[in-house]
């Protein structure tokens, strides 16, 4: 089986979608959707609202390690500090050894961002 989408519940789905779109590489799927995916094309979010429960998930009062969104970066820490100009906020930068660099920080609604830069991949080589 192939991962198609992970679905995150928040409070404003459109600003939400804005801010990704502008500040994490992603595009909308098809306009008005509410699927935006990565530079990639391959993996995607959903981005919503559901009507099944009374408010939004609050993520800020998760610990970060139970859900985060982690993405490969380069600079690890320009690429933090870029985001905290965006609205996020730093909660971690570790990037005191060269074989892993992280950094975490929250979105304007909490979620969790992880930003990695590994000396070697996690993930096996593609066959």
């Amino acid at each position: 089986m192939k991962l198609e989408h992970i679905a995150i519940d928040v409070s404003d789905p459109e600003a939400f979608i804005a801010w990704w779109c502008e500040n994490l590489g992603f595009r909308r799927s098809a306009e008005g959707s509410a699927f935006i995916v990565d530079d990639s094309g391959t993996m995607g979010l959903e981005i919503y609202r559901t009507g099944e429960t009374e408010k939004a998930p609050d993520y800020s009062a998760m610990n970060a390690m139970t859900l985060h969104v982690a993405f490969v970066s380069e600079d690890v820490k320009a690429d933090a500090e870029r985001l905290a100009a965006a609205g996020a906020k730093i909660e971690q930068l570790k990037i005191d050894t060269p074989e892993f660099h992280m950094a975490i920080l929250r979105d304007p609604w909490g979620v969790p961002v992880q930003l990695c830069k590994r000396a070697k991949s996690v993930f096996l080589p593609s066959l």
